[in-house]
Parts: C-alpha cells; sequence; structure tokens
C-alpha cells in the first residue's frame, strides 16, 4: 500500500481495506439501511445536513469549547474540497447555511459564515482536515475538538490500552502522535499528522492537544470519536485504580473482527443522530 505521507491515488483495493477493517456486520435488531441518492446535489445537500448535526451533537455532549474543534466531509460533487464549520459559529447554533467549501489550496468556493463573520475559517483546522482530505482520497470525514479527557489523556504521551471490549473494537488503529509543535498552522504539521494515522488508522491522540478521528462518512467519524473519548476517560480512571490488564490477542482479533468495521461504527451512530434530530427538530438542516 502507498505510503501516507505522499499523495495517494483512490483504488478499490483501498477503499476495500479501509471499509473492512474489522470484518463483517452481524444480524440487526434494527436495519439503518444506507441512503442512497438521484443525484451528486442531492448526495452533498444529504452531506451538509450530517454534518450540520454532528457539530450539534458535539455540543449536545460537551465536546465544543470555545472556538476550537472542527469536523469535515470531502464534498460529493468536487473530491477536491470539504465541507467544514466557520470559525467562531457556536456548535448548538451552527446550521446547513452557515458551512463552508474550501479547496485543498484553503480557498472558499462557497458559504459566507453568518452575517459579520465573513469568509473565515479555523486555520489550523484547515493545516490538519486539509491534509487529510489531500493525502488521503479513501478518508471522506475526519473530527478533532478540544475534548475534556481526550486532552487529559493526550498530556501523557502514550496510546490506549487495549484492556476492554471497547478499546478492543480499535486495537492499532489508533495511533499516537507525539511531536505536536504547538499551534498547528502550516501543511508540514498536518502532513505529520496524516503520517500518523497510518493507512488503516481510525484516531490519533495528538500529544498534549487531544484526539482526531477518521473515517468514510460523517456517521463513523463521530462514533469513532465518542468511543475514543470515552476510552480516553476509562483509561485515566483505570490507572488511577491501579494497573490495567490487557485483552488477550485471541479476544482482541474476535471483537474487532465483529465490532471494528466501519459499517457498525456507522451503524452506532444512528441512534445518536436519531436522537439529536428530535432534541433539536432538525432546525439544524436550514
Amino acid at each position: 500500500m502507498a505510503s501516507t505521507s505522499t499523495q495517494t491515488t483512490a483504488s478499490t483495493s483501498t477503499a476495500s481495506r479501509l471499509h473492512l477493517r474489522g470484518g463483517a456486520v452481524g444480524p440487526r435488531s434494527k436495519k439503518y439501511v444506507r441512503p442512497t441518492f438521484s443525484s451528486k446535489e442531492e448526495e452533498r445537500k444529504y452531506q451538509k445536513e450530517r454534518l450540520a448535526a454532528a457539530f450539534r451533537l458535539f455540543s449536545k455532549l460537551g465536546f465544543d469549547e470555545g472556538v476550537a474543534g472542527h469536523i469535515t466531509i470531502r464534498d460529493a460533487i468536487n473530491p477536491n474540497a470539504f465541507w467544514v464549520n466557520p470559525y467562531g459559529v457556536a456548535f448548538d447554533l451552527l446550521t446547513v447555511s452557515d458551512l463552508l467549501l474550501i479547496d485543498h489550496d484553503g480557498n472558499i468556493l462557497e458559504g459566507t459564515g453568518r452575517s459579520g463573520d465573513g469568509q473565515i475559517y479555523n486555520a489550523a483546522g484547515f493545516a490538519i482536515h486539509g491534509a487529510i482530505h489531500k493525502l488521503r482520497p479513501d478518508i471522506h470525514a475526519a473530527a478533532h475538538s478540544h475534548t475534556t479527557f481526550g486532552r487529559a489523556f493526550s498530556v501523557l504521551g502514550r496510546n490506549i490500552d487495549i484492556a476492554s471490549h471497547d478499546a478492543a473494537q480499535f486495537t492499532d488503529t489508533v495511533r499516537l502522535y507525539g511531536n505536536f509543535g504547538g499551534i498547528v498552522l502550516d501543511d508540514e504539521e498536518g502532513r505529520r499528522i496524516c503520517e500518523a494515522l497510518g493507512p488503516n488508522g481510525k484516531g490519533v491522540i495528538l500529544q498534549n492537544h487531544g484526539i482526531l478521528s477518521a473515517a468514510q462518512s460523517v456517521d463513523a467519524a463521530v462514533a469513532y470519536f465518542v468511543r475514543l473519548e470515552q476510552l480516553c476517560e476509562s483509561q485515566l480512571m483505570s490507572d488511577a485504580l491501579g494497573h490495567p490488564t490487557n485483552v488477550n490477542q485471541e479476544d482482541i482479533a474476535a471483537v474487532f473482527a465483529t465490532y471494528g468495521g466501519e459499517d457498525e461504527a456507522y451503524f452506532q451512530a444512528q441512534e445518536m443522530f436519531e436522537w439529536i434530530d428530535h432534541e433539536t427538530g432538525g432546525d439544524y438542516k436550514l
């Protein structure tokens, strides 16, 4: 597989490998059918609504802090551009009409943000997400925010232990990026974070900074982020209580094979998106 430090081209084998990391999905008590679209314009509309809903979810879960944090989705029409939140718009107020479409060079192609804010986006967010979307055409969504437990765990300069069923769903798909250079404002830092993510990475512990997740859909990226934040919390608690005992490799493989794939993450995300739609009445779609 091509190195993540250089630009790659999307291929069937690459996408399949990313999509299937973790294995097949078992029977469901409730089926969620992925949407189909009659046009790319219809798909783009759905993407933007899902992205806006993701920000509302982050707000409800307490994953927003000040103006920090960003979630992105590759555009359905222009794969060399992605949608992102404008700088300074509160997650619990964000709507579809606030979103900005930015190309890989940082040019704003669509959107102006709320009146008075102008065409502004988070420069650090672009450095990270721009690199991911540019260098990894097999990744379509990424999420990063300054969460309490992700940030607390990141200062330890270590990866999570595979000491629980939930951690086994990640196995080695969470990586540590231990070279944080302060505020992420340049492309080189973004490329290094992308390299740390690795070819099958679902998440990255950004040392002294927090956590990041990546996936093929906003739904899965949100699910991974929520899981990883919870794992950071439980890791801190178990470390305080004693010395965690890791799950044995055979059991890790069994859990990962059943629950580690992106289809599972997508499935787990649906109840969260249903919840936020109920809580907001869908006003984020405006």
